[in-house]
């Protein structure tokens, strides 16, 4: 099951463990490691990035990871206007809002992430918690998770539906207007199809950015269990086939 993992330690050395110890968990096949960062909470109520590996073996497609956002989200008004992951705010909202991470998620992991504290925000796939709750309450770290769960026909646009629902508000009027008004209810009309177009368009290409990264996720691990031989390899497997079942589930949903 794909989920957001965030950890929080008091010292960064211990954090640099954690992050040494997922790394560990995914070679074992506890874990599936799509991606990862290392944050300080600065004196401000900023969050740093300490560290960001770029040796991943899953390649971040496009702007506005879930992990990288959460870094701009965990830092405030600052993090998410200021911070080079978190990009525009409207996108940010949009990226916790589809993969389920709520305001209550974000204010429990900042309550905890006191200045002087540091993190691991991970991007993770796990079957079971223990073999990473128990690596890290041994270093010292507090284990906030939050499973990805994806909105249902999360593909739909809510501009979209806003648009037409407006348009067809439009029509309804026009239809009993006066000859006076027809031309400004035109001009509307033809105002608000065009934003419909290009909700639209933004629609299909966040449909195929969701579709490219999850096939990037599958060839990554197919890579690896490829690798790999006994318990490793069927727990990667197992996994692949989770996420050919939701890619299946969701493209039903959007039929």
């Amino acid at each position: 099951m794909e989920k957001l993992i965030v950890i929080v330690f008091d010292e960064q050395s211990k954090a640099q463990a954690g992050l040494q110890a997922l790394r560990e968990l995914d070679r074992d096949g506890e874990i599936s490691l799509f991606e990862v960062w290392t944050v300080a909470k600065e004196p401000d109520g900023s969050v740093r990035v300490v560290e960001n590996p770029d040796d991943m073996d899953f390649p971040v497609i496009g702007v506005g990871s879930l992990a990288g956002t959460v870094v701009g989200a965990l830092g405030g008004p600052v993090g998410i206007l200021g911070g080079a992951a978190a990009g525009a705010l409207i996108g940010f909202i949009i990226t916790l809002d589809r993969a389920g991470v709520t305001d209550e998620f974000v204010n429990d992991v900042s309550t905890a992430l006191a200045p002087g504290k540091f993190a691991v925000i991970a991007d993770v796939s796990e079957d079971w918690m223990a073999p990473l709750d128990t690596r890290m309450e041994a270093l010292g770290g507090v284990v906030f998770r939050r499973t990805r769960g994806q909105v249902r026909r999360m593909h739909h646009d809510r501009d979209v539906a806003a648009h037409r629902a407006e348009m067809e508000q439009i029509k309804a009027e026009r239809a009993q207007a006066r000859a006076e008004r027809l031309d400004k209810l035109d001009g509307q009309l033809d105002r608000i199809g065009t934003k419909l177009q290009r909700a639209l368009l933004r629609e299909r290409s966040n449909i195929l950015l969701r579709e490219e990264q999850r096939d990037a996720r599958i060839r990554t691990l197919r890579a690896k269990a490829d690798q790999s031989q006994g318990e490793v390899r069927r727990r990667l497997e197992a996994r692949i086939a989770e996420l050919e079942r939701e890619y299946e589930q969701q493209k039903t949903d959007a039929a």
